[in-house]
């Protein structure tokens, strides 16, 4: 599934998904139904099955971590299937091989892969933006494996949107985008920059409930879809597997300007175990659905994630040159590089 090192597949794969037309819930089942989580699940002797993607799915939460099959009917929504199911599965499965999914983008600069970690909206996307921008080499967006030693980052598959605006910093890749989605993007940027800002704005009453309303469908409209092999062939190359050697974690900020000190790794390790944890939500509020519908069952490594990420990568980034970035978001992608490329 790596874009930029595509091959086949000489072993037992980690994730399977079959599409089956058989009623995957025909036998008798316990249910239980929405918590306010938009989902139904039911618990049978053939299994823990979803019904809240669009179709209905089995989760084998016991083999996750090895090889392990996800049977879906085939009007399942596969989007959500990936992100709330499948990557979970796969950090897990990276886990398991001494390796870990970091919340982050990646680059190399001047022959160092510098990782941009940190939550949502804080700015991974638009770094990685600054430094192709000064003629870095992509290496991932969103999510990094990085090895258990610490000593490399590469790819890893996910999808990439990036905000219409930053398309000026990387022209060539702006050439490469539809008319379509650059109206788009233009109406959606538009409609978002005159919205409220949620944090000290002062919105309230209707306003204030209009723009929490259509805030998330303009950010989604000002963003344009983009692969990896567009991101490389507008920076002329790509860099599948790299030496690490910087991380940023990056700090949204209500002050303005940009800020950059020295951090722990093990403060790092911690803020970026408990990001990751936080991004697999939805994995793990069905996991408890299914520790809930089999009470003597349980999967360890799922249950021990965080602290197992957590203590490998305190491991992995114990001599690594470690900064934390304040910044307002979103920021400009070029002034962001002038100011961290000297911690570089």
């Amino acid at each position: 599934m790596n874009p930029l090192r595509p091959r086949r597949l000489e072993r037992q794969p980690d994730v399977c998904i079959a599409v089956t037309r058989d009623d995957l819930t025909a036998t008798k089942t316990h249910i239980l139904g929405d918590a306010g989580d938009g989902l139904w699940t039911s618990a049978s002797e053939a299994g823990f099955v979803t019904t809240g993607m669009g179709g209905t799915v089995t989760v084998p939460f016991e083999s996750i971590g090895g090889a392990c099959t996800l049977r879906c009917s085939p009007d399942v929504n596969v989007r959500r299937l990936f992100i709330d199911l499948v990557r979970p599965m796969f950090h897990l499965a990276l886990l398991r091989k001494g390796a870990v999914a970091i919340h982050s983008s990646a680059v190399v600069y001047e022959g160092k892969g510098v990782l941009f970690a940190g939550w949502s909206e804080s700015g991974k996307t638009e770094a990685m933006i600054g430094f192709l921008n000064a003629g870095a080499q992509f290496v991932s967006d969103k999510w990094t494996i990085v090895s258990g030693d610490g000593s490399s980052a590469c790819h890893f598959p996910t999808p990439i949107t990036i905000r219409g605006w930053m398309l000026e910093y990387l022209p060539r890749l702006g050439h490469s985008i539809s008319a379509r989605d650059r109206w788009r993007s233009r109406v959606g940027s538009r409609l978002d920059a005159l919205l409220p800002s949620p944090i000290g704005s002062g919105a309230a009453g209707m306003i204030g409930r209009a723009a929490s309303f259509l805030r998330p469908a303009a950010g989604l409209a000002s963003r344009v879809s983009v692969t990896p092999a567009q991101l490389t062939s507008s920076t002329g190359s790509a860099s599948p597997t790299v030496p690490l050697d910087r991380i940023f974690l990056l700090v949204t900020s209500s002050t303005p300007g940009i800020s950059v000190q020295p951090v722990s790794p093990d403060q790092v390790a911690s803020r970026l175990a408990d990001c990751a944890q936080y991004e697999r939500r939805a994995f793990f509020g069905l996991y408890d659905r299914f520790r809930y519908s089999f009470p003597g069952r349980a999967n360890t490594l799922i249950e021990e994630a965080r602290e197992r990420e957590k203590e490998m990568l305190a491991r992995a980034l114990h001599d690594r040159a470690m900064f934390q970035v304040e910044s307002p978001f979103p920021f400009d992608p070029v002034a962001f590089y002038e100011a961290i490329a000297p911690y570089c």
